[in-house]
């Protein structure tokens, strides 16, 4: 028995702890405001006490607590609610209904406490109720404390849950009572039986769901993010890794004049290319890149590689084919054929699927929507109706190395041996005799036009017309130097471009060709294509990947293969001159020529040159003084030189200008020369009021010439000869004047000095423009369109001339490495234009650009963003669609993918409307994500556009709409869920204050009760003791007040006196003649007649009597009956003579009945008297001595037998007796 005993506490133990693990996962399921996991701890700690209660309670915490972290340590506290439901069970608390509410009372508070201490210091207040959290939520949104609000949050849990558990409790234990009761068995087996069946019921239950679960289980597929396209603006990006190896190209075509210029920049292993080569390159429709490697398949943003390492089917890729739709085909070296659709492998083609080889050279669909793939053992034909699947195989095709289709449903390819092969709608059919006869093929392409391409293993090139189905040789091209030709392009401008082993070219008309430099990138390149940006990239098997992003800048040196430091540029005679700090260099289309005049001036450090409208150029130099070059009749250079010889002050100048009447001024360290032809007309210095003399710029405006100086300020010399100063006094920001420019829009001057700008309006006012960015600035360019440009050593500043005027504007456009500038401008240099074409002095050469374009070009970028993260998990999003975000959600992360490949870096804008007050602009290179956090309920819109400034124009911008759900606690029927739980506990506090307030009030009245009981009591007592010691007095008066108000009262209740009045009087009876203490035995007991003196002394006693009982307050008003007992109805009585009412009724029955016992008891006088005499003598004191109506019902009672005096006098004796 007591190991059946032990076995059955295990097992109900066990099922206890199944019921509370059950009913936390029913609770989580559902979201239910409770925790339900302490249903079992509690039938455990009623049925075996605290001990398997604490068991129960800690190992269920515990085991849920592996699962969830913020559960484990909560075991302690189920521990203990286990031992004080056990303890609580043995006091009987189940039995009543409010010692179990008040039970459930006392655990909430108690788990409150003791989880609100623990979540704030471990979990920052989180409960791991959602309830409970919007509770908390809603006091924090009510401006309660925090602490206040982890509380209530804590609470509501607390108790609902434990109301709920202490309730289901209570009614189990009713119900295996009544089972009980009906079926006569043991309470505890009862109980344990309910415990079981409840687990059965659960676990079924859970079964149930999930059953249910795995039948509802389904794949989603996340829609494909949308992206656009738009062209404008003029903003540009130029990566930032300066590592990489850049070159510059130039592209020319006879399509067209126009000169583009491109900037080289190879990717291999150290810029994230891990292999360091590349077997082909794609572009999906999306506008991403895709890379071959044996490494793997790369994927390209224009930021990062990513290499997708978590596919196994992708580990070794030869080849990439784009289709119509979108899908990215991959062909492995080992593993078949791996379709994706947005980054995704949807589906892989290998052996298992009907290749006869997993070893994929090429793909390529034709116009009936059939892919060809080639393997090394068969050209296999796979259709994607109805599912992915081969639906032909030609084995005798080999070794594919190239494949094209063209619109009508021919198939051409290469394989490995050089031969060719043809397939029409399907079929393979004999190869066309105008091709059959190549045995050197190496790559064969259609053309958009419909035209075939053939390229060889050597250098040559075959274009055939299709006429009637049937080829015709239209062209052959031969490319020197070319070995190879692995690759055919057709750009969207309808150029053809070939790869071959040893470089790459563009073909023209009429069999024309040209080179594109690709510099050291010249080996086994396989591959290419033109992005959607319009940048060229260039994929090798050995070298890596070539991207050639197109820019406004061209480098001038750099096409000539040299660097130098240039000082000045000017265009003369058809030639760039270039003034360097070794001499001059001169620049005619693409090459640097040499002349008299380069060579004359060889190691001369040239510092400014001027081409004036005589066509004569002038040169400034240091330390050689001034040049003059005229050309001659035969076409040669006259030089000549001027020296202070000649009368110019000094051997070294810096700037030289032409004034409007013809004269030449030059600005030297020792003043300014003024020549006209070969005469020095004039010499401004310090004498004709220059403040410095060495002066640094020139220029001629509005009838003036005015002299920059090096500390001087600037020197005003008017068409009088008046000269004037202009200095720090005047509104300079430095007396160090760089350079003055004059704008045409207001007629006024711009003036850079060496520590900002400043502006001189066309009345001579001189402002310092404070709020330009920079201060380290070298020259200004006007343009005609109102646009300047600003120089300076961080690069250049684009600026509106009325907005720079205002000086209210504090941003402007910087045009520097990130947007193609890669060289540093050179401080007091001179740069020239020709046409709308600034030729800057850099520190490695010259650099062209047109200012029209120079920030500015046929732009365009891609923006995709095709997934949210929302507290770390990816969430599909896409601009049609609206976003919905849980209202517990706490974070949401936006990364678009900006898709740009050019060197251009534009300005991006950000804003989440909804959240932000204001947009967020950035360089496109600084960001990389944004992350909101806790954003309050309601709809947001994330805008992010792409600009071509800082406050540009918008070149692409996208909308997303995200909803985040209401909090559970801004709906109703929360509302109606906070009301309840204030109801209920107010509820309970109203019964518990009452019940607990009537319980004080009906103990207090009990023990008044038995108080007044006892009182009452001891008050009887005592009037009978008194009555008995006043009976005992007089023998002869023995029971004499006992028969007195047993009378008084017989007829009180004729009268209808109540109860209480009836006791009242017997009371007073009793002690009617307690005065007769104060008479004198002898007289009181005397068995003769009273003397007059004797019997007035006994009449006293009523007085007496009425003193005595005057402070006896246990009887209202008791001495009337001593006082008035012996006045008569006619008033002839004693003592007062009272009259008919005048008496009190107490009085008058006293009085009565004192009379009748009198006579019908014995008296020391006489004996007893007959009853008829007694009678009569009523009836003939009736309305003397008594009250007639009082007389009556004396004798109705006698009548009647309820006064017997016999009896009487027998109940009294024996009582007397005992």
């Amino acid at each position: 028995m007591k190991n059946k005993k032990e076995y059955m506490i295990i097992f109900v133990t066990v099922a206890a702890l199944l019921i509370d693990i059950l009913g936390r996962e029913f609770a989580v399921k559902f979201v239910l405001p409770v925790w339900t996991d302490s249903i079992g701890t509690f039938l455990v700690a009623y049925l075996y006490g605290p001990v398997c209660g604490a068991f129960v309670g800690f190992t269920n915490n515990i085991i849920y607590g592996i699962f969830v972290e913020q559960e484990l340590i909560y075991c302690v506290v189920g521990s203990m609610l286990g031992i004080i439901v056990g303890i609580y069970s043995k006091k009987r608390v189940f039995d009543k209904q409010f010692t179990t509410m008040t039970l459930g009372m006392g655990l909430a508070l108690f788990s409150t406490v003791m989880a609100v201490m623990v979540n704030a210091l471990l979990y920052s207040g989180n409960i791991s109720n959602v309830w409970g959290n919007q509770v908390m939520l809603l006091c924090v949104d009510k401006g309660l404390p925090k602490f206040i609000s982890y509380i209530a949050g804590q609470f509501c849990v607390e108790f609902m849950d434990k109301m709920l558990t202490v309730e289901i409790m209570y009614l189990l234990l009713k119900i295996a009572h009544y089972i009980r009761k009906k079926l006569n068995k043991r309470f505890k087996t009862i109980t344990q039986i309910i415990i079981l069946a409840v687990v059965m019921a659960g676990v079924c239950c859970g079964k149930t769901d999930k059953t249910a679960a795995a039948q509802n289980k389904s794949v989603q597929t996340s829609k494909a993010g949308y992206t656009s396209e738009t062209k404008a603006g003029k903003v540009s990006k130029a990566n930032s890794e300066n590592n990489n190896s850049e070159y510059k190209s130039e592209l020319y075509s006879e399509y067209n004049s126009e000169l583009y210029s491109y900037i080289q920049k190879q990717y291999s292993k150290d810029e994230g290319l891990l292999s360091g080569e590349a077997n082909d390159i794609a572009q999906t429709k999306d506008g991403k890149l895709w890379i071959g490697t044996y490494a793997g398949l790369f994927k390209y943003d224009g930021v990062k590689f990513v290499c997708f390492q978590d596919i196994s089917s992708v580990k070794s890729v030869n080849c990439l084919y784009v289709d119509e739709e979108g899908r990215l085909w991959v062909g492995t070296n080992d593993n078949g054929v791996t379709i994706f659709i947005n980054e995704d492998a949807v589906n892989v083609v290998d052996d298992q699927n009907g290749l006869l080889s997993n070893l994929v050279k090429k793909i390529v669909c034709d116009s009936h929507g059939n892919y060809y793939i080639g393997t090394s053992e068969a050209l296999s034909v796979v259709s994607l109706s109805g599912g992915v699947k081969v639906t032909k195989t030609f084995k005798n095709i080999k070794n594919v190395v190239s494949m094209t289709a063209d619109d009508n449903g021919n198939v051409a390819g290469v394989t490995e041996r050089g031969e060719m092969f043809w397939i029409s709608d399907g079929k393979l059919i004999n190869t066309p005799k105008a091709v059959s006869k190549f045995k050197d093929c190496n790559e064969v392409y259609f053309s958009k036009a419909g035209q075939l391409y053939i390229g060889t293993t050597g250098n040559s090139i075959y274009i055939f017309d299709m006429e009637s189905k049937k080829l015709k040789l239209k062209d052959k091209i031969r490319i020197s130097g070319f070995e190879s030709i692995n690759y055919f392009y057709q750009a969207d401008n309808d150029k053809m471009f070939v790869c071959s082993d040893t470089g790459v070219a563009v073909l023209g008309k009429n069999g024309s060709y040209h080179k594109i430099n690709t510099n050291n990138f010249n080996s086994s390149i396989d591959s290419m294509l033109v992005d959607y940006q319009g940048n060229l990239w260039f994929s090798s098997s050995r070298l890596g990947l070539l991207e050639m992003c197109k820019s406004s800048f061209e480098e001038v040196f750099q096409n000539i293969g040299m660097t130098a430091v240039v000082n000045s540029t000017e265009k003369w005679d058809g030639i760039l001159f270039c003034g360097t700090d070794d001499g001059l260099v001169a620049v005619k289309g693409r090459k640097k020529v040499s002349n008299q005049l380069t060579k004359r001036l060889q190691n001369v450090r040239v510092r400014c040159l001027k081409a004036d409208s005589k066509n004569t150029l002038w040169i400034a130099t240091t330390e050689m003084g001034i040049y003059k070059v005229t050309i001659n009749k035969n076409g040669g250079d006259d030089i000549k030189n001027f020296t202070d010889k000649q009368g110019i002050p000094g051997m070294r100048f810096r700037n030289i200008i032409e004034c409007s009447d013809g004269r030449i001024m030059i600005a030297g360290d020792y003043g300014v020369a003024i020549m006209s032809g070969d005469r020095v007309v004039n010499v401004l210095d310090s004498k004709d009021g220059m403040l410095n003399e060495k002066s640094l710029c020139l220029l001629e405006h509005k009838d003036a010439c005015y002299v920059g100086s090096d500390g001087g300020g600037i020197t005003k010399i008017d068409k009088n000869g008046k000269v004037t100063q202009i200095t720090k006094k005047d509104g300079l920001s430095s007396d160090v004047v760089l350079r003055m420019v004059s704008e045409t829009i207001y007629g006024g001057m711009f003036i850079v000095t060496s520590n900002g700008l400043c502006y001189m309006s066309k009345d001579g006012k001189v402002k310092s423009l404070d709020k330009f960015p920079y201060s380290n600035n070298y020259d200004i360019v006007c343009n005609k369109n109102g646009i300047c440009w600003v120089l300076g050593s961080a690069g250049i500043y684009e600026a509106k001339i009325k907005e720079l005027i205002k000086n209210v504007r504090s941003d402007y456009l910087l045009i520097n490495s990130k947007h193609g500038l890669r060289a540093s401008l050179v401080a007091n240099s001179w740069p020239c234009r020709e046409s709308g074409a600034l030729y800057l002095c850099c520190d490695t050469g010259v650099v062209k650009v047109n200012m029209s374009d120079g920030s500015k070009g046929d732009d365009s970028y891609r923006m995709i963003m095709n997934y949210v993260e929302i507290d770390g998990e990816k969430v599909a999003i896409d601009r049609i669609d609206t976003l919905k975000m849980s209202a517990d959600s706490r974070q949401i992360t936006f990364a678009p993918e900006i898709l740009n490949y050019s060197v251009k870096d534009p300005y991006i804008s950000i804003m989440l409307e909804g959240h932000d007050t204001k947009r967020r602009t950035c360089l496109l290179s600084e960001f990389n994500k944004i992350t909101y956090t806790d954003l309050k309920t309601g709809r947001y819109v994330f805008k992010i556009s792409i600009l071509d400034g800082y406050d540009g124009n918008v070149i692409e911008s996208g909308s997303y709409i995200i909803d985040k759900e209401n909090e559970m606690y801004q709906y109703w029927w929360f509302r109606l869920y906070i009301c309840i739980i204030a109801g209920l506990v107010l509820i309970w506090l109203t019964w518990f204050i009452t019940r607990t307030c009537m319980q004080r009030t009906m103990l207090k009245q009990k023990l008044e009760l038995e108080y007044a009981k006892k009182q009452i009591k001891m008050s009887n007592e005592t009037i009978l003791s008194i009555a008995r010691t006043v009976d005992a007095k007089d023998s002869n008066t023995s029971q004499h007040s006992y028969r007195v108000s047993e009378y008084s009262v017989a007829i009180a209740k004729r009268l209808g006196f109540s109860d209480e009045k009836c006791e009242n009087l017997r009371k007073m009876a009793l002690l009617h003649d307690i005065g007769k203490i104060g008479i004198p035995d002898a007289i009181l007991n005397k068995p003769a007649k009273l003397t007059d003196e004797e019997y007035k002394i006994m009449k006293t006693h009523v007085t007496l009597g009425a003193d005595i009982l005057k402070d006896f307050t246990l009887i209202d008003n008791v001495n009337i009956g001593a006082l008035y007992h012996h006045e008569k109805y006619d008033g002839t009585g004693y003592c007062y003579g009272l009259k008919g009412e005048d008496i009190p009724i107490e009085a008058r029955i006293i009085g009565i009945a004192d009379a009748f016992d009198a006579m019908t008891a014995n008296r020391v006088y006489r004996k007893q008297l007959d009853i008829d005499y007694v009678t009569n003598e009523l009836k003939r004191c009736s309305g003397t001595q008594f009250d007639p109506k009082l007389v009556k019902i004396m004798l109705s009672l006698m009548d009647e037998g309820i006064i017997d005096v016999e009896s009487l006098y027998a109940r009294s004796k024996g009582e007397t007796e005992e």
